[in-house]
């Protein structure tokens, strides 16, 4: 009865192996993985041992078809004897064969499997150690990738058929070999897909043209304002400052400095910074059609208060410097507004530098 149960269990693994090359269109055969496993193996009773054992294992794939995969597997195994004092048996095997996979293992896929190869027994007494048959039919799953890397989930039960005589007399009703049975679980890691691409060559015909560059040269800006300077009716406007189609600066507007400093806690310009407050004046002085207001800001370091006084301070420098430049000084008024018109955070270094800052504001 044993002996025609697994002989016929293993031949309806090889008629679906069978059928499914036969029905299979072949695709590209690129796709490849490799999975450890983990094994519970399931002993047939007349091993006279343990009814259970433990192993491990590692399966190379590769894809010959749409559905049709090739694996080989090596495996190990840890045989519990059950019995005190005595050394467990092992096993070693190495089959390969075949798998069908309903899909196309990019999702969770079942499929098929039958196997055929060798294992080695390491057994109690070492003269019952050898090589022999082993075969295999199974089912099992595959999960969709489940990180980004495409590793995925594999589990799977086989019927493990191993045609070994047995130690002395541990075989039933004289016939050689055990049925056992294995529960798996593993990962399958993918090891990436190699594809054939044709290129066709395509060859252009080429022929030369004479190119003749006209050769464009700007005219100069002296003051950057964005008007040439034959048409510049106002030069030396104040930097930064929006002009009309005559280069002359436009009322109603704001220009901010961040490159006027003072020295620390103080409202005494800097070294650093007179040259472009000399700048500033001779622009003031070039066109004088408009008034401004210097607004000086700061940062919210120190009290609102402390602030205010300090930017009005500063704001009050900067008009006394720019009169002593030659600028009247009824076309300039100076107010400091401390800390309350920020243009940045003041949570960072940066945002908070740009709050000190000079505002001229142009007026009529």
């Amino acid at each position: 009865m044993k002996g025609s149960i697994r002989i016929s269990t293993l031949a309806a693994g090889i008629m679906l192996a069978t059928n499914a090359i036969a029905a299979d269109e072949s695709t590209d055969p690129t796709r490849q993985y490799l999975a450890p496993m983990m094994h519970y193996l399931i002993l047939d009773d007349d091993r006279d041992i343990s009814s259970k054992g433990l192993g491990g294992g590692l399966i190379y794939g590769r894809q010959l078809s749409d559905h049709l995969w090739w694996e080989t597997e090596g495996a190990g195994y840890g045989l519990d004897t059950g019995v005190d004092d005595v050394t467990d048996f092992f096993q070693y095997s190495l089959s390969t064969g075949v798998a069908y996979a309903f899909g196309d293992r990019e999702g969770f896929t079942p499929f098929v499997l039958a196997q055929i190869g060798g294992i080695y027994n390491d057994v109690v007494p070492d003269d019952d150690d050898g090589l022999n048959l082993h075969a295999n039919v199974g089912v099992g799953a595959v999960t969709g990738p489940i990180f980004d890397n495409g590793l995925k989930l594999r589990f799977e039960g086989r019927y493990m058929y191993d045609d070994f005589d047995g130690v002395s007399g541990t075989t039933s009703d004289g016939e050689g070999g055990f049925n056992d049975w294995r529960l798996s679980l593993g990962l399958e890691i993918p090891l990436g897909v190699t594809r054939t691409v044709e290129v066709e060559k395509i060859v252009y015909q080429t022929r030369e043209v004479e190119k003749v560059v006209e050769k464009v040269v700007a005219e100069a800006d002296s003051d950057n304002d964005g008007i040439a300077d034959s048409r510049d009716m106002c030069p030396n406007t104040l930097a930064g400052g929006k002009v009309d189609g005559q280069g002359c600066l436009l009322k109603n507007q704001t220009i901010s400095f961040n490159n006027i400093g003072f020295e620390l806690n103080s409202a005494k310009i800097t070294a650093s910074s007179r040259p472009t407050l000399d700048k500033l004046a001779d622009s003031l002085n070039a066109q004088t059609d408009f008034n401004v207001e210097i607004a000086g800001h700061t940062d919210s370091s120190g009290s609102a208060e402390y602030n205010e006084s300090l930017s009005d301070k500063r704001a009050n420098s900067v008009r006394k410097y720019l009169i002593e430049k030659g600028v009247a000084a009824e076309r300039l008024t100076s107010r400091g507004y401390g800390e309350v018109d920020p243009v940045a955070s003041n949570e960072t270094a940066a945002g908070r530098a740009m709050n000190r800052r000079v505002e001229f504001r142009v007026s009529e």
